[in-house]
C-alpha cells in the first residue's frame, strides 16, 4: 500500500514541479508586461511559491522561494531597465523564503505524521511484518495466480498464559523470525502478520504451483517441534488453510476461502487444508445447527457415545469417556469438535451438556457398570454459577456416587478466572473430578495456581503422535513428571498402537485411551445390549426355577403313591 502511493506521489510530483517552474515563468513575463517593479501581479507569484511548499521538500522548496524572489528582483529590472535598482526586492524574496520554509516544514511534519500513521495501520508494531489489511493490495500476475496460505498456532493462549505476556511476545517475535527465515529462498512469497499467533503468506505463480508445495514442505521443519525462547522449551503446531486465486478473481473471496479452509483444518484435524466448494456448502450448513439442535435432541438424533479408558500397566478398562455425536436428518454424523463450538456462541451449549450428564448417570446406573468410573466433557464456556449448581444438582437427585463422575473441561472461557476458580473448587468440594487437556487454554492459565483442584491431565493425539520421535516422547515425560510432582494422573488419548502405548507407559503415563483399545460405541447400543443380556439371565434363571419347580412336583407325586 504504502509502495503504491509513493509511486503515485512520485508520479504526481514530475509532472507538477515543471508545471510551477512554468507558472512562475509566466507570472514573471505577465509583470514584465505590464511594466515590471512592485505591481500587484507580482503576488501571484505567491501561488507557485506555496504550491511548491505544500508538495515539495523544504530545501527545494527555499531553493524556488529564492529563484521566485530573484526572477521578479534583480533579474525583472535587468530586463527592463538593463541595471538593478534598490535592494526592496531582498525584502520580497525574504517573505517568499520565510513562507516557503514554514509552510514546508509544516507540510513535511504532516507528510511524516500521514506515513507513520498508515505505518502503524498497515503493520504488526511487534514484528514489523505487514498486517492482513495489506493482502487485498497484493498484485495477481497477469500470467500466473497467486495463493494464500492463512496459518494459525494452536499454542496461543497456553503460552500467555502459562509463561505471561513478555514471554508471550517473545515467542511471537521468535515465530516470526523463524518463518521469515524459512522464506528467503522465495522471493516470490510475501509473509503477513495477523492477530496473536496468526499468520498469512502470499505466493506468486508464474508457471506452476511447484513453488507452494516447496514452501508448504518447508513449514513442517516448524510444525510439532519445540522451540526454545528464552531458555525455555516449548511445544509449537500449527494447521494451514490455503486457496489459489487468478486473474479476475476477487481476493478478499481468497481470503474468506483461505479462512474458511483454515477452520476446515481444525474441525478435521489435518495440518493443511486447500480449499473447495465443498467446504463452503460444509459451513454453510453448519449455520442451521444451532437452530435445529433443540429439535435434534427432542427426536433422539443427538446420541452419547463412550471409549474406554485403560490402565498403562495392565490394559484393564477403568472408566470410559462419554462425548457426543449428532445424527442429522440427512444421516451425516456429526462429532462434538463440530458442533459444540458454534452451541458456545448461544443458549443451546448447556442444554447440551445437561442431556449429556443424564445419558452419562443412566449408562451408570446399569448393574454392569457398577464399578465404572465415567468422564462427561464439560464446555469452559459453561461453567457459570448457574449451570455448575444444576450439574452438581442433578448428580446429587442420580443416587450415583459422585467419586465416579469425571468433568473434563474443554475449550476457552470468558468468565473472569477467579468465578472459574471458585466454581471448580465447589465442584470438586462435592467428590466429583476434574481433568484438563494439557493444550487446553484454560489449563494453562490455571495450573501455576495451586488452589485449583485438578485431578487429571488428558494428552491429546496432537502430543503423543509424535511419541516415536524423541522430542515428543520427551514432551510426554515432561508432562507425567509435572503432573506426578502435583499428584496429578495422566491420560494419554489417541493411542492407535502397541509401539504407541508402549511409549507413552515407560514416560510414565498412568492411563490410555484410543482405537488400539476400542471405537467409540453409542450409548443406546451398549445399553440395549446390556438389557438384552439381563433378559436372556432372567429368561434362564425363570427357566430353571420352572425345571425345579416340576421336579418338585413329580417328587411330591412319587412319594404320594
Amino acid at each position: 500500500m504504502s509502495n503504491d502511493r509513493t509511486f503515485h506521489r512520485s508520479s504526481f510530483l514530475y509532472v507538477f514541479i515543471p508545471l510551477n517552474y512554468i507558472l512562475a515563468a509566466a507570472v514573471a513575463h505577465l509583470v514584465c508586461v505590464t511594466g515590471g517593479g512592485p505591481s500587484v501581479y507580482a503576488n501571484i507569484i505567491m501561488v507557485p511559491v506555496m504550491l511548491t511548499a505544500i508538495t515539495t521538500p523544504l530545501i527545494h522548496s527555499v531553493f524556488f522561494a529564492t529563484l521566485s524572489g530573484l526572477l521578479l528582483g534583480p533579474i525583472m529590472d535587468y530586463i527592463i531597465s538593463g541595471h538593478v535598482t534598490g535592494l526592496s526586492w531582498l525584502v520580497r524574496m525574504g517573505i517568499y523564503i520565510l513562507l516557503a520554509s514554514v509552510v514546508a516544514w509544516i507540510s513535511s511534519k504532516t507528510r511524516k505524521n500521514e506515513r507513520h500513521f498508515e505505518y502503524i495501520a498497515t503493520h504488526d508494531p511487534l514484528t514489523d511484518l505487514k498486517n492482513f489489511s495489506c493482502i487485498a493490495d497484493s498484485e495477481i500476475p497477469s500470467n500466473g495466480a497467486l495463493s494464500i496460505m492463512m496459518l494459525t498456532f494452536n499454542e496461543d493462549g497456553d503460552i500467555r498464559g502459562l509463561f505471561g505476556g513478555d514471554f508471550y511476545q517473545n515467542t511471537v517475535k521468535r515465530i516470526a523470525e523463524e518463518l521469515t527465515e524459512l522464506l528467503k529462498p522465495y522471493p516470490n512469497a510475501v509473509l503477513f502478520k495477523g492477530a496473536d499467533l496468526n499468520f498469512a503468506i502470499t505466493v506468486k505463480h508464474f508457471s506452476s504451483e511447484e513453488s507452494l508445495e516447496n514452501i508448504l514442505a518447508a513449514l513442517q521443519n516448524l510444525n510439532g517441534v519445540l522451540l526454545t525462547v528464552d531458555k525455555i522449551t516449548i511445544y509449537i503446531s500449527f494447521r494451514i488453510g490455503f486457496t489459489v486465486v487468478r486473474q479476475k478473481e476477487n481476493l478478499s473471496e481468497g481470503m474468506r476461502h483461505a479462512t474458511i479452509a483454515l477452520r476446515y483444518s481444525y474441525l478435521k484435524e489435518q495440518d493443511i487444508s486447500r480449499y473447495n466448494d465443498a467446504m463452503l456448502e460444509y459451513y454453510r450448513g453448519t449455520v442451521s445447527i444451532a437452530s435445529e439442535f433443540s429439535s435434534a435432541i427432542e427426536k433422539g438424533l443427538v446420541q452419547a457415545s463412550y471409549q474406554t479408558i485403560h490402565d498403562a500397566e495392565t490394559h484393564e478398562a477403568v472408566g470410559v469417556e462419554i462425548f457426543a455425536k449428532w445424527i442429522r436428518d440427512d444421516g451425516s454424523r456429526m462429532t462434538a469438535e463440530e458442533f459444540v463450538p458454534i452451541l458456545a456462541k448461544t443458549s443451546c451449549l448447556h442444554k447440551l451438556t445437561m442431556f449429556m450428564t443424564e445419558e452419562a448417570l443412566r449408562y451408570a446406573s446399569l448393574p454392569a457398570n457398577a464399578s465404572n468410573r465415567f468422564s462427561v466433557n464439560y464446555s469452559a464456556s459453561n461453567l457459570s454459577e448457574k449451570s455448575v449448581l444444576e450439574f452438581v444438582r442433578t448428580i446429587e437427585l442420580s443416587g450415583i456416587d459422585p467419586d465416579r463422575i469425571m468433568i473434563e473441561i474443554t475449550g476457552d472461557s470468558t468468565e473472569d478466572i477467579s468465578s472459574i476458580r471458585e466454581n471448580l473448587k465447589f465442584i470438586h468440594k462435592h467428590n466429583i473430578h476434574i481433568a484438563f487437556d494439557y493444550l487446553s487454554p484454560l489449563f494453562s492459565a490455571i495450573a501455576i495456581q495451586g488452589d485449583i483442584p485438578i485431578d487429571v491431565i488428558k494428552i491429546g493425539r496432537r502430543i503423543t503422535s509424535h511419541v516415536g520421535q524423541e522430542r515428543g516422547l520427551a514432551m510426554v515425560r515432561s508432562i507425567a513428571s509435572f503432573a506426578h510432582a502435583n499428584g496429578i494422573r495422566t491420560v494419554a488419548e489417541g493411542i492407535e498402537n502397541i509401539m504407541e502405548a508402549r511409549a507413552c507407559t515407560e514416560a510414565g503415563v498412568d492411563c490410555l485411551q484410543g482405537y488400539f483399545f476400542s471405537v467409540p460405541t453409542l450409548m443406546r447400543d451398549a445399553q440395549a445390549a446390556s438389557f438384552a443380556k439381563e433378559e436372556k439371565a432372567n429368561a434362564k434363571t425363570d427357566s430353571s426355577s420352572s425345571a425345579r419347580s416340576i421336579i418338585h412336583e413329580v417328587n411330591s407325586s412319587s412319594q404320594d403313591e
